[in-house]
């Protein structure tokens, strides 16, 4: 996980101090992703029983932007984030 989390980090040219996010990815992704420990199925199937739904996932580490809720007329109306 710490690898994985290691690699996110690089390749979105993120600083370390965002650790936390990229090991809580990290820890998502492999929940959700077939193991041969489980013959092939997912870990998220074998506890819950149904697969995963997978549309939500975007690239760690790109560009987002989040709506301003309190704003004067003429400020802009999202202010960029990293997802």
């Amino acid at each position: 996980l710490v690898e994985m989390a290691r690699a996110m980090l690089k390749e979105a040219g993120l600083a370390q101090s965002f650790w936390a996010e990229a090991l809580n990815t990290a820890v998502y992704i492999v929940n959700r992703s077939p193991t041969q420990a489980l013959d092939g199925s997912t870990p998220h199937h074998a506890l819950f029983g149904q697969h995963a739904h997978l549309g939500h996932l975007r690239v760690f580490g790109c560009r987002a932007y989040v709506q301003v809720a309190q704003r004067r007329k003429l400020e802009d109306r999202t202010r960029p984030c990293i997802l």
